[in-house]
């Protein structure tokens, strides 16, 4: 898909955890969020959004195809497909992985994470977004309900998702 030539501003940069990026992947979760995370999928292919990610995704997106597959929520077959899809995303022009080390610290987060009582995980993609001005996109509803009643404003639902291209 040929991308468009967009340039990063706020509105279009966006840091998505692993609940959104395997919705693209698991046929079994609710359709409207199934839908909305695909709206933003082709957002991806299109150029017209910026993803930010830690290096973290790339785990929990490879370990919960993984636990799909042996729950059988996914064919062995669509598993390899999806870790097709997300290796050809990781190589797109408008998506960064953002490397421990390099582009976060460990201490860092932990100390962020202890101080707005987010566990590890989630405050890496939440430290990401903020250091790069984006917005958060989940799928994990307790995560964005506490976000919303913390006033993150970087924090957004899945199920809200308005394409860019339409």
């Amino acid at each position: 898909m040929e991308q468009q030539a967009e340039k990063p501003t706020q509105e279009n940069q966006f840091v998505v955890n692993a609940s959104v990026s395997l919705l693209w992947f698991l046929v079994d979760e609710p359709l409207e969020l199934r839908e909305r995370a695909q709206w933003l999928l082709t957002d991806i292919l299109n150029g017209v959004v910026f993803i930010h990610v830690p290096d973290r995704w790339l785990d929990e997106v490879c370990g919960g195809l993984v636990k799909g597959v042996h729950a059988k929520r996914i064919t062995l077959a669509q598993a390899h497909d999806a870790l097709r899809v997300v290796r050809d995303l990781t190589r797109l022009p408008n998506w960064q992985i953002h490397y421990s080390d390099l582009h976060w610290r460990h201490e860092e987060v932990a100390e962020w994470a202890m101080a707005t009582s987010l566990s590890f995980y989630d405050a890496i993609y939440l430290f990401v977004a903020e250091k790069v001005g984006a917005v958060f996109w989940t799928a994990d509803r307790k995560l964005y309900e506490f976000l919303r009643q913390s006033s993150n404003p970087r924090a957004q639902w899945i199920g809200n998702y308005q394409p860019f291209s339409q």
